[in-house]
């Protein structure tokens, strides 16, 4: 098949979370499968790998009352092919979706944009695609352009997966004639009104031909509550939560060239000590490497559960755990973050974003922790068990889905979960793991090793997830193909 996948981001290139991984890892194993994929994105200014080579210039579109023109840039990686947008209007820009304060103001147009013209690019460079998917509700208006304006491409299905409902893209109606939309779509039953304004999610999940979300789980929380559009999740027919994977040619403890030494489940021990003792010397941790170090990498945002932990932080180092954070994001969170690590000396944060660190955290710390309020699939979670760093999790979404709890399951737990967000239900999680990590760290129990053993052997590469996309994909051309 000849796939399309049109995204806002795609690592190396940009990332600024999970998403990034996702698209070029998911498209690496499609190739890998005999499939051709294509990704078209962006051009924004501030790309991690140099793009020069363009593929077509003066491309013309009619968009926000007058005709603009772009230029396709192009690249090939690991044997995708990649189409960059460059409208330098939209996406010359400090930041890819918004700077620290707010949204940008023209986010509607410079999505809707985004959206018409990896249409164009797709007639004007001739891809021919059996698919299109596109990532979340910055894509969200494809399938209604489509619908509307392509009909060369009508016999090509959609398919849209929902990376995270809570970020909807919802904008005031007076975009509608700039985004190029008739008043006729503008309705609140089978249409992309919502409360009064446009939303780019519902019409991605009315208008794709079908919809997946990034975890089983997930797609059943979406139902039962997604901000107002769960019961246009509950219509839609054709509907698979399907996991996300992880790169295994990226995250690989035994050949990973960021950390201090390298191991695998046969000699993790030595390895994980030597990796522990390095990221505590970063941090300025100097602390008895008996102690339990907790790590935490994550966008600092309400979704990754940072408020319950501003409540639990001073228990957690009375409990003599030793915890380290990497992250970036939202200015509240990260000034919270950095008053915890001025009151407490064992509370270590570096705010920002580090790829290098975060190799380190994850190789170096023992325990992994993610008090989620949700989490629609989660990755960090899979990296931190492949690295032998067992997760503390909240049960929700996807964590729900990956992680097994000791206690539940003695013989094939990966690690401890909790179900209320609340600081002791989250307390007393991570004082049952430290129970199994003292018992061997004191009384020379193999209990502990045996966790690290267990989440080392899991399999989350993507080869599984990719084979029930191949699903989806020929779902979808069937369902198109029955239309027609």
């Amino acid at each position: 098949m000849k796939i399309v996948m049109v995204a806002t981001e795609s690592a190396p290139y940009l990332k600024t979370g999970g998403l990034g991984d996702v698209i070029h890892s998911l498209a690496k194993v499609l190739i890998k499968l005999g499939h051709t994929v294509y990704v078209i994105m962006p051009k924004y200014t501030k790309l991690r790998r140099e793009v020069s080579r363009r593929a077509k210039e003066r491309v013309s579109l009619y968009f926000d009352h007058r005709w603009l023109t772009f230029d396709i840039y192009e690249d090939i990686l690991d044997h995708v092919r990649y189409f960059f947008i460059d409208y330098k209007d939209y996406y010359n820009r400090e930041y890819p979706y918004a700077p620290p304060k707010g949204d940008y103001y023209d986010n509607a147009l410079r999505f809707g944009f985004l959206c018409l013209a990896s249409l164009q690019a797709i007639r004007e460079l001739k891809l021919d695609p059996d698919i299109i998917h596109i990532h979340d509700w910055h894509t969200g208006l494809l399938p209604l352009y489509k619908n509307l304006y392509y009909h060369d491409l009508e016999k090509v299905p959609v398919v849209f997966t929902v990376h995270n409902g809570m970020h909807q893209g919802i904008f005031d109606a007076q975009f509608l004639p700039s985004l190029n939309l008739p008043w006729e779509v503008f309705h609140p039953y089978g249409g992309i009104e919502f409360y009064g304004k446009i939303n780019f999610m519902k019409a991605g999940v009315l208008f794709c031909d079908v919809l997946t979300t990034v975890s089983p789980s997930y797609a059943e929380e979406l139902k039962q509550s997604c901000y107002g559009l769960e019961g246009v999740f509950r219509e839609k027919k054709y509907f698979f939560g399907i996991l996300n994977g992880i790169d295994y040619d990226v995250w690989n403890p035994e050949k990973d060239q960021l950390i201090i030494s390298k191991y695998n489940v046969r000699n993790f021990k030595k390895g994980k000590l030597k990796n522990k003792a390095h990221i505590k010397e970063i941090f300025g941790l100097k602390t008895d490497h008996y102690r339990p170090l907790i790590g935490i990498v994550a966008r600092l945002t309400a979704q990754k559960g940072f408020d319950l932990l501003a409540l639990a932080v001073e228990e957690i180092i009375k409990e003599e755990f030793d915890m380290i954070a990497l992250g970036s994001g939202e200015d509240k969170y990260q000034e919270i973050l950095m008053e915890l690590s001025r009151k407490f000396l064992n509370f270590k944060v570096r705010i920002e974003y580090s790829e290098e660190l975060a190799h380190k955290i994850y190789a170096g710390s023992d325990m992994f922790l993610m008090p989620s309020l949700f989490e629609p699939c989660g990755i960090s979670q899979m990296i931190a068990m492949r690295y032998g760093t067992v997760p503390i999790v909240r049960r929700t979404g996807g964590l729900k889905d990956t992680v097994k709890d000791v206690l539940e399951d003695p013989k094939n737990g990966t690690g401890f979960s909790f179900e209320e967000y609340e600081p002791k239900d989250m307390m007393n999680s991570l004082l049952r793991a430290r129970v199994f990590y003292d018992m061997e760290f004191c009384n020379s129990h193999r209990r502990w090793s045996d966790i690290v053993k267990r989440c080392m052997k899991q399999d989350f590469s993507w080869e599984k997830s990719a084979k029930e996309y191949e699903s989806v994909y020929s779902t979808a051309r069937m369902l198109r193909l029955y239309d027609h």
